[in-house]
């Protein structure tokens, strides 16, 4: 018997890296001046990562960091995101002296982590301005022929479960018997012994045009598929029904036909499909025209699983075309987990030939990036004296409304005015 499985997690990042900074005793000392690594990591979703280090100290009250060196970690790219980003980043300053002497500040432990979403940048950098001070780091180690290095560690992750259906497997090992079946079913189907059908595929090609017809029992298909049934036992009109008849597979190549039949006969997809992706795909658009559910059923289970920024379009375009929920919806959910992925996908040559065939998936990609807005009637109301109100909350109730946020404040007023 076999059985699917629902899987839900929360996806969870986890980055190390080092920035060396070389003549670091060069750097200006003057309060507030903040020097910054390039990204030094990312993740998928088009966060980026880098380190701030301020060597004169940082901070309203400088009086109390002016000796110490500030460090802090910042992200960037949150702006363009959907969804939320909890963090938590750990910096170290690497003892070059001695590694158990590392200076570490800010614990990585989950519940400990910040938000950073796109409304707020609260917490898009997060450090010490007091990490250490600055005439240790020559004297214990830190400071090694006038490098520092220093050490950004984060774990990042979206607060939400994303799911996805396993491909069905055995609760328990194939019995001997099931697989001494399958052995004899792949056995008759090479011999062709008692064979009475032809099946040539449709489609030829150079490596392929001296391939011989593979022979099948007529029987065994109408078993496997509702399609071939038809064909050789229902109307006595068709060409098929005739004896030693020959069976076009049209939109078909040999090496598809093949592993068409092997899969009628065993139940089994060869391993190779499985590294194909064309074969895999072709395998499907087989098993939809000729009613074969089972091979629906894996085929769909796998190509669900092996979505890429190259390969998402055109996975949607085909899904759309069989009617295949399951791989629509799971194609729709990877395009849709960021606007970078996005970008990256709008820039294939599948998503052009989308827009131009299928503009109705175009269509369904905008509106699950970006919902409709709903606001109560309350929402949408005005405070009754705008004037009164601060730059930075007029700013807000124009983004709130898709308003631009720039000009001054009776600009804004006008907008907000002009708005109603």
């Amino acid at each position: 018997m076999a059985t699917g499985a629902a899987v839900s997690r929360v996806v969870l990042y986890e980055r190390t890296a080092r920035w060396n900074i070389e003549n670091a005793q060069c750097l200006s000392l003057k309060p507030n001046t903040m020097y910054e690594s390039d990204t030094l990591f990312d993740i998928p979703e088009g966060h980026r990562f880098s380190l701030q280090v301020f060597m004169g100290g940082h901070g309203a009250e400088l009086e109390n960091t002016s000796t110490q060196v500030g460090l802090f970690a910042h992200c960037t790219g949150y702006e363009s995101c959907l969804q939320p980003l909890m963090w938590r980043p750990q910096l170290v300053c690497i003892n070059q002296a001695d590694a158990t002497k590392n200076r570490m500040v800010l614990s990585s432990r989950e519940q400990d982590a910040k938000e950073l979403c796109r409304q707020s940048n609260q917490w898009s950098t997060i450090g010490s301005p007091d990490f250490i001070e600055r005439a240790k780091l020559a004297t214990d180690g830190f400071m090694v022929n006038g490098t520092l290095v220093f050490e950004l560690r984060v774990k990042a992750w979206f607060p939400v479960l994303l799911s996805s259906r396993m491909p069905a497997k055995a609760t328990s090992e194939p019995s001997c018997a099931a697989l001494a079946f399958s052995d004899d079913m792949a056995r008759l189907l090479k011999s062709g012994a008692g064979s009475d059908v032809s099946l040539r595929a449709g489609i030829q090609n150079d490596a392929t045009t001296s391939a011989g017809p593979l022979r099948a029992h007529r029987s065994l298909l109408a078993a496997r598929s509702p399609v071939f049934h038809r064909m050789f036992y229902g109307s006595t009109g068709m060409a098929e029904t005739a004896a030693c008849a020959e069976v076009c597979l049209s939109d078909m190549d040999h090496p598809t036909a093949s592993l068409f039949l092997e899969f009628l006969y065993t139940g089994k997809v060869d391993a190779t499909a499985w590294e194909d992706e064309d074969a895999l795909c072709h395998l499907l658009l087989a098993g939809h025209k000729y009613e074969v559910g089972s091979l629906v059923k894996v085929c769909v289970s796998h190509i669900a699983s092996t979505l890429s920024e190259e390969n998402a379009a055109e996975r949607l375009m085909m899904a759309d075309l069989l009617g295949i929920s399951q791989i629509q919806d799971a194609a729709l959910e990877y395009i849709c987990a960021s606007s970078k992925r996005l970008s990256a996908i709008q820039s294939t040559k599948a998503f052009e030939r989308l827009g131009q065939q299928r503009p109705q998936l175009a269509l369904k990609i905008m509106a699950k990036m970006v919902a409709p807005a709903k606001r109560s009637a309350e929402s949408n109301s005005l405070p009754e004296d705008l004037s009164s109100q601060t730059v930075v909350k007029l700013k807000q109730l124009c983004s709130d409304r898709g308003l631009p946020t720039s000009g001054s404040k009776q600009v804004l007023i006008e907008r907000l005015q002009a708005s109603v």
